[in-house]
Parts: C-alpha cells; structure tokens; sequence
C-alpha cells in the first residue's frame, strides 16, 4: 500500500463506520457535520475512487519512462506536473514533495476535526480544502515514484504514520461521541432555520446562528460581538432599549422640575375622552370618579336609583360624549317622576325611542333635545298631545320638522309654553304666526339659524302695517279658533323678556328689526342680534337706546355696519339714563370698527355691572389703551374729549373676558387688568403672542387658549 492510499486511508475516514474506499461495507450510522459538509463540496466514493484510478495510471506512467528525463523536469513548477504526469523530480524533489503532502493531508485532518467540534466558518474550510485538493492531485504521481525508489522509507514512514494516526484516532473516539450528539441538536436546529427561512449557507455569508437569552429564539448574528454584552435578538433589543429611552426621559423632566432654575411650572390642563370639559390635572373628587365609573360600564347599570338632578346632567353629559346614549341607555334618564329630561345627543335615537319619553315621563315640565336630527312631524304632534304639563322646549337639529308641522304643535301646546327654542329647523312664516298666535305666555324666545325664517317672520314680532304681513295669516286658516270661526287677531308677545334671533340665513332689515324693539324693547332684558349685518346706526341710536332702558344682556356680534361713534354715542346716552345700571353681558364679537373710545363708554356705562365680555377679533382699530379702560385708566383730555375723566373705577365684577385675536394684548396690560378686576376668573387669549408663560396669575384665574400652554 503505497503513500496516496495510506493518506486516502487516513484522512478520509467515513463517518459512517467503514473506510471511505470499502464498497463492501453496508454498516450506516447517524450524520455528522462533517459528512454533510463533505457531501455538499462534491467529494463521495465515486470521487475517490476515481482519484485512486488516475494515481495508479499515473504511477505506472512515471515507472515506464525511468530516471533518464527526472534531471531535466526538477525546476518544472507542480502545476506542468499535473499537465505532464510522466515526468518525476528524483529523490530531493520526491521528499520534499512527500513532506509537502503529509502535512498537507495532517492538517486536513486537524482542521475536519476542529470543525466537528468547533463549527469553524464554512466559506473559510471550503477556500482551503479546495487549495488542497489541487495540491494533492499536482503531488500524487510524485509520491508514487519515491514509493517506488525507497520501500524501506516508505515502510518506516508508514509505521510511523500509523503509530501518529493511532495516537490521534484515540483523541478521535472521544470527539467523536460529543460530535454525534452535536449533529443531531444540530439537524434539529437546521429544520427549525428552515422554518424560519434560513439554510446553512446563511451563517456562510457573514453571520452565525445564536440563541436569544432573553426569548430563546434563534437568530442570524452578523459583525463581531463582544463577550460582555448579551445575546439579544433584534426585537428584544429594541424592546430593551425603548425602555432604557423612556427611563432616561422620565428621569430628566424629574430632574428638570426639582431644579432649582427651572421656568414657572405651567398649568396642565387636559381635555378627558370621557366628556367632561377641560379639567385642571390633579386628584378628581370621589363624585366625578363614581360619575366616570358608572358613564364607562353604563351598559351594565340598571338603573341609577336615588340621584341628584346636577349629577343625572353630568351622566348624561358623558354619556352623551362617548356616544353610549341609544334606545338600551334612554330609559336610564327617563322615570315618571322625572320633570326634566335633558339628552345632549340624540343622534343613535330613533323616532320610536323618542316617542318613548311620553310614555315613560308624561309629567315632564323642560324637554331638552339636542342633535334630535330624526325627530319628525310625527313626534312632535305626540310631545304636544301626550306632555300635558310641558312648559319648555329646547329643540336642536330638527329638521324634519317643517313649517306646518310647527303650527299644529303651537296650537296643541302653547298656551302652555313659557320658554320655546329652536336652532337648525324648517321654521317659517306660519309656524311664526302661529307661535305669537297661541303662544301669548312666552317670556323666552329663540329661533336661530333656521333657514326659512326671513323678514317677514321678524316684522310679525311687531304690529301688521303693510297688506303683505295681513296676508300673511291666510295659511293659517287651520289654525282658527273654533269658536270665533276666523283666525285670530295679531296680539305682542306682552310677557317676552328674552329675545334670540341670532345668525340668521336670510337678511334681516334694519327698518323691520327698528319696529320689533319699538314694540317689545321696554319689556326686553335679553338681546341677541348677532348677525344682523344690515341694521345701522339709526337702529342704535333711533331705536335701542330710546326704548330698551332695561336691558342687561346685549349681543351685537358681526353687526359691522353699526359705527364706532355711534356706539360711542349709545353708551355714553345709556350711562345718563340708566343712572348706573348697565349690563351685565356684552358681546361686540367682530365689531371691525370698534375704538379705544367705544371701550372707555363701555367701561363707563357698566362699569359696576359688567361681568361678561366678548371682544373676540376686533384688532384692528383697539390699542393697549382700551384695554387699560378695565383697570381704570382714563384717556386724556386732548385725545378724546367726549370720555375725558369718565373712567374712574374699571370693572372690579369682571368675571370672564374674551380677548382672542386682539393681539395688544400682553403680559403688562394683564398684570395692570388684574390689578382692578379682582373676581376675573377666565380669560381666552387665543392667538396672542405676547401673553406667555409669565402673564400674572392667582388662585381661580385661568387662561384658556394660550400658546404656551399644553392642552
């Protein structure tokens, strides 16, 4: 047995239990890592067996042309030898190629038995064993002509070799075990990488496989990893590492508000999902958290028992925010017993639903219904019928409700009507006559924002003057007393004090609305007349201030064609005849042409009333020194005769004041405002920048709308 298949017997040792060149041999155990890697690069029995076949040829080439050409081939380089196998080097050339190749196929079999153990790189083994693979082959017929020439070396190499090889399979027998019970947590892990999509070669092309101490999963891990840190896989990693981020955060704005140059805290306000308005952030009372936990679970309440009217409306209130209120919940809030049923959404309600509260509350006295858009003809005609004891109704969002309809419920209700509003309905000349026709017992009337209500419906409010308001009452006819057999006589509305035909969709007449105050202004203590773009100074001056000396409540927001002098003017008559008593709500809301002066006459003529404001957008004519008209300040004489020395004490019953958009407004105008209006507890400054973080503040003050603010 000649050097190449000594070497053959040594270093390729099938895993299996026979000689990697025994064809006899039918004995198969488990796989290894090893096997499968030889498996993959191509080298089997055929492989071998056939390498055998040309190393003998090559031999007995070599033999037949002798010595005589050995001289002239030894510089020849190995890879001519693999070309021209007939040529031989001679005895130097053969021992140094016999030493190249022991160690050649000796680190062959150190290196497959590192990787049995180990699970060395596979793209690094494979570069190597394919280098030597060629060396192999370059150096075969080599090896075969020193095994001809010196059998006495070649039988001492061999025993030594065995002796070497012996001496190594020991240690073999031993890895061999661990290496076995490693293929198989290893065939097992490869089907689990299958599974997850990885095969073997992935850890080949830059990576190796490792466990996650924290999930236990087997992940790819690429790049040089240091012995201190863990094993994480990716989504643990992050996982960990988010934590560490949100630590790291809360442990600054700790720092930063136990510091001792900290910024002023700022007033955390937040608006609640659960429907309350905005709250000031601490500890809520043992009231609104029992509120909070019946409106949340309100599907499991069966009835809430024994409760007071102010915490029914905050129930319904929240319930109504999370859009819980439907058929199942509606019976919650309705009783026999119940006066009063306020629902604040109505929009899962049906028409059936509604009609539900004359049967379960026939004594309800205020009857409050808000986005009731599926509220018809028919159930209004069953309130009007079945509620014999309903003296107020607050209707939004009717609109199904059409003018006809209106009038049969006036004529089946209004007698006994004290308060009647509407906003969002088919309202219109003959649900307004019949209204002032049977319903002479109002004292608050509001109809906005509907889309029929016109000129003529306004002009009703006063006595008939021309042919077209009298034939107005024409589709009445089915509204005729029975008794008289005709419609009845226009009469005013003697007992009205609250008047509310805000925001109109159609144009109101200054002329029409002139009449309506000459004729219910003296009785009137509430005006609202937002909207009304058409009505002038003659309006203010001619009918306003000569016949509403009792109001207390005045709204005339985006009257735009009302001057500054002439609302200078009305305050200032309104301050002589009034004798001191002013108004206690004042809305000039987008009234562009107001002045410094017009809010010294304010200031002057309720200074001891006032306690509501709204000057929302009027920027563009009001300095700082109207402002300062709230604390006391008076303007020179030079500059405004008309005002000079008549603002002496502010407005010290100030309680909330609307100053968005008007951007003269500041920290320094609020400190001197404050200084005066000790009772001010509310005050929206949306959109203006020079009130910041530093404006002055106090116990019961808040600003809403503040850009420094976190909401």
């Amino acid at each position: 047995m000649d050097l190449n298949d000594r070497a053959r017997g040594s270093g390729s040792r099938n895993p299996r239990g026979g000689a990697g060149g025994g064809t006899g041999n039918t004995i198969k155990g488990p796989h290894s890592a090893l096997t499968d890697y030889l498996q993959e690069i191509g080298v089997s029995r055929h492989f071998r067996e056939r390498r055998r076949a040309e190393t003998a040829a090559a031999a007995a080439a070599a033999a037949a042309q002798g010595q005589a050409q050995a001289q002239g081939q030894e510089q020849q380089p190995a890879a001519t030898l693999e070309q021209q196998p007939t040529a031989s080097r001679g005895e130097v050339g053969a021992g140094s190629a016999d030493a190249a190749l022991a160690r050649d196929l000796q680190d062959e079999e150190n290196e497959e038995a590192e990787m049995a153990d180990s699970g060395v790189g596979s793209s690094r083994m494979t570069t190597r064993h394919a280098s030597r693979q060629h060396t192999v082959v370059a150096a075969a017929p080599v090896a075969a002509v020193v095994t001809t020439e010196i059998p006495e070396d070649t039988g001492k190499g061999k025993r030594a070799a065995k002796g070497k090889g012996a001496a190594k399979g020991k240690g073999k027998k031993k890895k061999k075990k661990d290496s076995d019970s490693e293929a198989d947590s290893d065939e097992n892990s490869d089907e689990a990488d299958q599974r997850a999509g990885l095969n073997r070669s992935s850890a080949r092309k830059g990576g190796r496989m490792k466990q996650c101490e924290v999930c236990d999963k087997r992940f790819l891990l690429r790049g040089e990893h240091e012995e201190t840190e863990r094993l994480l896989c990716p989504n643990c990693r992050r996982s960990i590492d988010r934590s560490q981020n949100e630590a790291a955060a809360v442990s600054k704005r700790a720092h930063a508000v136990t510091s001792s140059t900290a910024v002023p805290k700022r007033r955390r306000l937040k608006k609640t999902a659960d429907g309350l308005l905005e709250l000031e952030a601490g500890l809520p009372s043992l009231q609104d958290l029992c509120v909070r936990a019946i409106a949340k679970h309100v599907d499991q309440v069966e009835s809430f028992g024994d409760i007071s009217v102010q915490s029914l409306n905050k129930l319904c209130r929240i319930i109504c925010k999370m859009r819980v209120l439907d058929e199942h919940t509606l019976g919650l809030f309705l009783g026999a017993d119940r006066t009063s049923v306020v629902l604040y959404d109505c929009t899962r309600l049906t028409k059936d639903a509604l009609a539900r509260i004359v049967e379960m509350s026939p004594s309800v006295q205020t009857l409050a219904l808000e986005y009731c858009g599926r509220l018809d003809a028919g159930v209004l005609d069953a309130f009007g019928v079945g509620l014999g004891q309903l003296a107020s109704v607050q209707l939004e969002g009717a609109f199904l409700v059409d003018d006809k309809a209106w009038a049969r419920f006036f004529r089946l209700a209004g007698p006994r009507l004290r308060s009647f509003q509407v906003r969002f309905s088919g309202f219109g000349p003959v649900a307004m006559r019949a209204l002032i026709t049977h319903c002479q017992g109002l004292e608050e009337l509001r109809v906005s924002e509907c889309t029929d209500f016109n000129g003529d419906c306004l002009g009703m409010l006063a006595a008939p003057l021309t042919e077209t308001e009298e034939a107005l009452q024409e589709p009445e006819r089915l509204l005729r007393d029975s008794q008289s057999g005709g419609v009845a006589p226009w009469r005013p509305l003697s007992h009205l004090k609250s008047l509310d035909l805000g925001h109109p969709h159609l144009a109101m007449s200054s002329s029409a609305a002139m009449r309506v105050i000459g004729t219910l202004g003296s009785q009137l203590r509430v005006l609202d007349l937002s909207g009304f773009k058409d009505i002038d100074d003659d309006f203010l001056l001619l009918g306003l201030a000569l016949h509403s000396q009792h109001l207390q409540e005045l709204s005339l927001a985006e009257c735009n064609s009302i001057s500054a002098e002439a609302l200078t003017r009305f305050f200032a008559q309104g301050a002589e005849t009034t004798m001191g008593r002013g108004l206690t709500r004042l809305s000039l809301n987008r009234c562009y042409l107001l002045t410094d002066a017009v809010m010294h006459a304010v200031v002057r003529h309720s200074c001891c009333s006032l306690r509501s404001l709204d000057l929302n957008s009027v920027d563009d004519n009001l300095s700082e020194k109207g402002l300062l008209a709230f604390a006391g300040h008076v303007l020179p004489a030079e500059e405004d005769e008309v005002v000079a020395a008549s603002v002496v004490k502010g407005c010290p019953y100030l309680e909330e004041v609307d100053l968005s958009w008007v951007r003269c407004t500041s920290d320094s105008v609020m400190e001197k405002v404050l200084e005066t209006c000790s009772r001010l507890e509310q005050v929206k400054v949306y959109g203006c920048p020079e009130v910041t973080i530093f404006a002055p503040a106090r116990p019961g003050l808040s600003y809403v709308g503040r850009a420094c603010d976190t909401l």
